[in-house]
């Protein structure tokens, strides 16, 4: 009931989070949770105290460390939510991309004070390509049996080739092939 309020399905699946973080901003400290800690390469005592956001900063890819500054900055000014897709680096992780979204939080006075967000790792989403193509490949079969057995065989015919192209992603062969329409009868 309470996800229908929100405007959310409740069929829907989101991805699970990774990690949480709270920005005190006035104080400028960072308090996040143990995974947290393992990607940005902090411990979780360090944490649980807090630490600064410029050192939270330090863990970020140095190519996408001024892009993320400075769209936490304009969150912070326009006192709004965030989102964006970065690399972190630590020894545990390793190099990792996560999508991180958060949104400022205003005080009393209207001042801009606590910075709350969440990530996810989208690093195995890469890696997750190879299981999603071959789920088409077995939906695909599905859908093809399904025009065969109501006698759609030209629907028959094209899911056939989105199979046969499925697979050839599978393989590692991304060639186009010759349309069989252009075969000979």
């Amino acid at each position: 009931m309470q996800s229908a309020r929100m405007g959310r399905s409740p069929h829907v699946q989101y991805p699970p989070i990774d990690g949480f973080w709270t920005w005190d901003i006035k104080r400028d400290r960072v308090y996040g949770d143990a995974n947290l800690s393992d990607y940005f390469g902090l411990t979780l005592e360090e944490f649980s105290h807090g630490v600064s956001m410029e050192r939270c900063m330090q863990s970020i890819d140095a190519e996408d460390r001024l892009r993320v500054h400075i769209a936490i900055r304009k969150a912070v000014e326009r006192r709004a939510g965030f989102r964006e897709i970065y690399q972190v680096r630590s020894d545990k992780m390793g190099l990792r991309r996560i999508v991180a979204v958060g949104q400022c939080y205003v005080d009393g006075q209207g001042e801009a004070a606590l910075y709350p967000g969440w990530f996810i790792d989208l690093t195995r989403n890469v890696d997750s390509g190879e299981t999603a193509l071959r789920e088409v490949h077995r939906h695909i079969e599905q859908a093809k049996e399904i025009s065969q057995s109501i006698g759609q065989d030209l629907l028959f015919y094209l899911l056939e080739n989105a199979q046969e192209e499925a697979q050839r992603r599978l393989d590692g062969r991304t060639m186009r092939r010759n349309s069989a329409w252009s075969r000979p009868c």
